[in-house]
């Protein structure tokens, strides 16, 4: 019998180097690599210079762009393991209810976000791990200064904190999806090449893993 495949999903606040986790993985585990398609969203630097007037276009954009991801996923999955960058859970409760409880989407918007998304979501596949990159603030901003995007200079700290919450808030009530922590303050898989072994391994591992929550 064929051995199914596997669906993982890299998580972690804005800025923690989901982007090169990802990457790294899905090179060294030989999986398919579904990027986050932040470039094409016209809105996200609008959205940073006026975020009341611009966050339900700019959350909608990555919802849409998201939910095609995951349908692609579905399909990748018939032929290869998939790793993807940034679970769509992580849009819907993360990015996208911090503009609601900030007030700039109002419960309108808000609710036509969450009706968008539940009509697409049975039809997801689920991940069979998150791998969530445990870091801190300042460590965040840090590595957000270093990739110099220029709308991401001015993101206060306040908002990195609620993000960091929020995910962390959404990991305490999955009993879904089975989740590996790895704390990344002094874990440099971006330049080390010691560290990015060490990262694979512990992947691997939790994928070897007999299936169970955290």
């Amino acid at each position: 019998m064929k051995e199914r495949n596997n669906y993982i999903a890299v998580m972690g606040t804005l800025g923690s180097g989901k982007t090169t986790a990802a990457s790294l993985l899905a090179k060294e585990l030989q999986f398919t690599l579904i990027e986050e398609n932040v470039k094409e969203n016209e809105f996200l630097p609008r959205f940073y210079n006026d975020m009341g007037r611009w966050a339900f276009h700019s959350q909608t954009f990555f919802l849409m762009e998201k939910a095609r991801q995951m349908l692609e996923a579905k399909k990748l999955l018939e032929k290869s393991s998939v790793i993807q960058d940034t679970p769509i859970t992580q849009d819907v409760y993360s990015y996208a209810r911090a503009q609601h409880e900030l007030g700039n989407m109002d419960d309108a918007e808000w609710a036509l976000y969450q009706k968008i998304y539940h009509e697409f979501a049975p039809h997801f596949p689920t991940p069979d791990l998150i791998v969530f990159l445990d870091t801190s603030i300042p460590s965040i901003e840090q590595r957000i200064a270093a990739r110099g995007r220029e709308y991401e200079k001015a993101i206060p700290t306040d908002y990195l904190s609620l993000l960091d919450d929020l995910n962390r808030k959404w990991l305490e009530q999955n009993t879904d999806i089975p989740v590996l922590r790895v704390p990344t303050d002094t874990l440099d898989i971006s330049r080390d090449k010691d560290a990015q072994t060490q990262f694979v391994s512990l992947v691997r591992s939790a994928l070897d893993r007999p299936r169970s929550v955290h």
